[in-house]
């Protein structure tokens, strides 16, 4: 208990609209914004271009744990992903993302009204995959991975439009 206690007192709370806010800043803008932003020991290169230079170890998000990893492409924040923190695999697992999926699609509506796609496996369950955009952002939450595995996703990266003539 006083571990869970230590994590939460650690832990950065914020909501999707103000990691929207993040988008487009640099580094050295980040870092007041972010406290315990550490180094990517590999960065990973995402199709984009955008190389994942920092990573938040525990972010509280919507009221759950996330690790945060932060996207750059010409040194301004790209894109954010927020991969759910879930302890170990096994019974509960699967119940713990299946209330966090919920909550966080719940208060992604309330503050970014419908979203613009979803799909689910069937209509009884909740959706896969759903997005929206906010303020010039993309955002999508996705569920993936095995019950006793799973894994929820927020992404969080800045619209690019292009003219269809560019295309």
């Amino acid at each position: 208990m006083a571990g869970a206690v230590a994590v939460c007192a650690n832990a950065w709370s914020q909501t999707v609209l103000e990691n929207v806010g993040l988008l487009g800043m640099s580094r050295e803008q980040l870092e007041p914004a972010l406290p315990g932003a550490q180094p990517v020991r590999s960065p990973r290169r995402l199709s984009s271009g955008a190389l994942g230079f920092l990573r938040v170890p525990d972010v509280l998000l919507e009221g759950s744990h996330f690790e945060q990893t932060l996207y750059f492409a010409h040194q301004r924040l790209e894109q954010m992903d927020l991969v759910l923190l879930i302890p170990g695999a096994g019974p509960g697992t699967d119940a713990a993302a299946t209330q966090t999926q919920a909550a966080l699609l719940q208060s992604l509506r309330a503050k970014l009204g419908p979203e613009l796609a979803s799909f689910a496996t069937s209509p009884e369950t909740l959706p896969d995959s759903a997005s929206w955009v906010s303020a010039g952002a993309d955002v999508m939450l996705f569920r993936t991975g095995a019950p006793n595995r799973p894994t929820v996703r927020l992404v969080i990266r800045q619209r690019h439009l292009v003219d269809a003539s560019e295309l």
